[in-house]
This record gives structure tokens, sequence and C-alpha cells, in this order.
């Protein structure tokens, strides 16, 4: 996993990752390299600040926003500061689909058609993770009751319905 880059509006890298990893996601559809040469880091830079920044609108609510990565061990030993793991897969492939819909209007339908179910998947996950009974390690909640009462001290919600 390369370093990713930062973001102009947190300070904190982008929930996906660096380009570079959106740039695999996109060689494994097989969209062709002549095509990929158009897959800048500036292009893809814009697209994460824009998923980024729609993460935190739809977890805005639950949680303290933006998200703050998370020191984790390497197996080296190492620490590296990284995002959990549903955000970043989910950012990914919100970026990713949108890059694949907005950028390459030509091709086939097949992947026009899996570019759609990956935007709609991450938004999916995203939308679950508003749910009170989720909990995204390592982030802080906000009260749904009082803003000076913690959200460890507040009664437990009654369960959504799952769409």
């Amino acid at each position: 996993m390369t370093t990713p880059e930062t973001s102009p509006t947190t300070g904190e890298g982008f929930y996906s990752g660096s380009w570079v990893e959106v740039q695999n996601v996109l060689r494994v559809i097989d969209i062709g390299e002549g095509k990929m040469a158009k897959v800048t880091q500036t292009l893809v830079n814009s697209y994460q600040q824009r998923v980024d920044r729609e993460i935190d609108a739809v977890l805005s609510e639950l949680y303290q926003t933006p998200l703050r990565a998370m020191n984790q061990v390497q197996p080296n030993g190492a620490l590296q500061r990284v995002f959990p793991g549903d955000v970043m897969q989910c950012a990914l492939y919100w970026v990713a689909g949108l890059i694949l819909l907005n950028e390459f209007q030509q091709l086939a339908q097949n992947i026009t058609d899996q570019a759609t179910q990956y935007v709609t998947d991450s938004q999916k996950k995203i939308y679950c993770m508003k749910h009170y009974t989720h909990r995204i390690p390592g982030q802080e909640r906000k009260s749904h009751i009082s803003r000076t009462l913690p959200p460890g001290m507040q009664p437990a919600f009654i369960p959504e319905q799952d769409f």
C-alpha cells in the first residue's frame, strides 16, 4: 500500500488511499492502456476529494467528520495511518466507478453497468454505516439525544429496518 496524498480540506490522506490504488482498480476492469493515460493524479485526486466530502456528508449525522485515520501496526512492526477498511473499500470503488462513468463515456455496456454497480454498492454500504447498530472502528460518534451527553451513556436506539 502506498502513502496516500493529502486532502486539501482535511490535511489527512484520502479515504480511498493513493491515486495508484484507484488506477489498479481501473486496470482490473481493462479499459485499455491508452485510456489509462488519461487517468492522472490530478484527475483522481479531484474525484477522491469529491467522494470524501460525500462520505462525510452522509456520516456527519452520526460521526464526527472528517473521519480520522488510525495507527495500524504492520507485520514488520512499523506504524501506518489508515482509515477503517469498510470506508477505504467503499471510497476506492466509488472513485473508480465515478471516473469510469464520467471520463470514459464510450465504454462497452457491460463496463458501464459494472461502474454503475461500483457506485451504487459503495453508496449502499456507506448508508448502512449510518445505522446506529453499526460502529466504525476508531471514530468518534455523536450523541443523538444531547450535545453534552457522551454517546456511550445514551440509551440504545430501536433497530432500523435494513432496506
